[in-house]
């Protein structure tokens, strides 16, 4: 078992820079446009392979969170907001505003309950990933850390909801056979009940949209983008233009909802999977990524091609860390 979940381990993180890669050269396409540009995505990755040069900051921050959780021996904030800071120095790459706004307030010593912004964007789900895996035995541990570590930067209680249904989802998965399946019911049970009866009014509602995702699981993949593309956004930051196409607003339940909505429809191959993710259309890149960690902590690396793996930059530091996270969460359980 030791060995199939270091195999998990390294496939969540890997999955979040594979579907992080692919996905950001598409980043704010419509999912029309991005289909517009090929008959079959395999074949244009092989000819293409420089413009998926670098993952963003989705994979950037996923990597600093995981470093402060080996550093702190598990979560401990101020290795998490020095992390963070030293995130700035990487340099970040397609930051949002959100993200970098409150770390730039805290590299000025700006304390975290003020430094963050009133942002509900995907970005502290975009980088959970560590935690979930860190955690996947300790489901209140989880719980409190998935959200201390996203109100550091995102106070709005969308942002930390978001990260706990995939922490969440990524505990679930890890211990799951790709050969065998598992339980939609039961995965919907596990996330949903992570946030239900909060007496949050955000968090209420995203429990209705996980409840609708739930029940429209057969629409193709295509209907389901059209319908979740804006999930929950509401005035004026709900896109017209965009009413009745494949767009992922970067809104979080809008984004995990669909990254969701594609993992379980995808569930035959994890390849099959993050070119369906990295192509949603809108925050492709954050698809990529949060739908990435599912998909890799579900199939684990030994079942991710490894042309993807060598597409990622700097992908042998990543199993490394992802290695030394693992040692850690060991000695820690």
């Amino acid at each position: 078992m030791g060995k199939d979940l270091l195999d998990k381990f390294q496939g969540c993180l890997l999955g979040v820079a594979i579907g992080d890669t692919l996905g950001h050269p598409f980043e704010g396409k419509l999912r029309s446009q991005i289909y517009s540009y090929f008959e079959d995505f395999n074949e244009f990755l092989q000819k293409n392979k420089d413009i998926f040069r670098t993952y963003t900051d989705d994979t950037q921050l996923t990597l600093h969170t995981a470093e402060a959780l080996i550093k702190g021996d598990g979560f401990k904030l101020e290795y998490l907001i020095d992390e963070y800071i030293n995130w700035l120095d990487d340099p970040p790459i397609g930051p949002g505003y959100g993200c970098i706004s409150s770390i730039r307030n805290l590299k000025l010593g700006i304390p975290w309950k003020e430094a963050a912004s009133n942002s509900g964007g995907n970005g502290t789900t975009m980088r959970i990933a560590p935690i979930g895996l860190y955690y996947s035995k300790d489901f209140k541990a989880l719980k409190t850390n998935a959200i201390k570590s996203s109100l550091i930067t995102h106070s709005h209680p969308a942002a930390s909801a978001g990260a706990v249904v995939i922490a969440n989802a990524i505990a679930f998965l890890l211990d799951k056979n790709p050969e065998s399946g598992f339980s939609i019911e039961n995965f919907f049970q596990i996330i949903t009940n992570s946030i239900a009866n909060s007496q949050n009014e955000i968090w209420e509602e995203f429990v209705k949209n996980l409840n609708k995702l739930k029940s429209n699981l057969n629409r193709p993949i295509e209907s389901g983008l059209i319908k979740f593309s804006q999930a929950g956004v509401k005035s004026p930051y709900f896109i017209e233009q965009y009413l009745g196409q494949a767009f992922v607003h970067p809104y979080t339940i809008s984004t995990v909802i669909c990254a969701i909505f594609i993992f379980l429809n995808k569930l035959t191959s994890f390849k099959e999977c993050i070119y369906e993710l990295a192509t949603a259309g809108g925050d492709s890149d954050t698809v990529g990524a949060i739908g990435g960690s599912l998909a890799g902590s579900y199939f684990g690396i030994q079942n991710i091609p490894p042309d993807l793996i060598k597409l990622v930059k700097n992908y042998k530091k990543i199993l490394k860390l992802s290695e030394d996270l693992y040692k850690s969460f060991k000695l820690k359980y």
